[in-house]
């Protein structure tokens, strides 16, 4: 999708008031409403944007643990990787899960609220996952930075 300086300007404004209402992006961006909608509509439907949701503190909620766990797989069929990452998107555990180049075939972003309760999560759900062959895990020890903004 091709996008003009006009949408550049909605994305860093949604980015940066993710609260704000079409009318008032309109004013901010200097278009009217109309357009701006018909922008953001269009940029939806090609999954540029998505609908503002409000994003969660893991420490706040009390997740005092973030794991990155790098997953290496016993084979590299298709339908084995199809398999791995259904299984992956049905865990809420899993915060994220990133396809790698390189040594590991996946790293997965792990929150638990205390070390017991990552050993349960990694006995209970990632050691099920389909077709595991090995997991390194490294704890992180502070967020330095943390930022969904997209440079547009």
């Amino acid at each position: 999708m091709e996008l003009d300086e006009a949408d550049l300007k909605i994305l860093r404004a949604v980015q940066d008031r993710p609260g704000l209402t079409t009318r008032e992006l309109a004013e901010e961006v200097g278009l009217s409403h109309t357009p701006v909608w018909r922008r953001l509509q269009r940029m939806e439907e090609e999954g540029v944007v998505s609908a503002p949701l409000r994003l969660v503190d893991p420490e706040g909620a009390g997740f005092d643990i973030s794991a990155f766990c790098f997953v290496a797989l016993k084979e590299h069929r298709r339908e084995i990787l199809r398999e791995f990452e259904a299984a992956v998107r049905l865990e809420p555990r899993i915060l994220q899960c990133h396809s790698l180049t390189g040594e590991h075939d996946y790293m997965l972003h792990v929150l638990a609220r205390s070390v017991r309760d990552y050993e349960r999560t990694v006995k209970d759900a990632l050691t099920a996952l389909p077709h595991v062959r090995a997991i390194n895990t490294s704890f992180s020890l502070r967020r330095v930075k943390a930022n969904a903004k997209v440079p547009v």
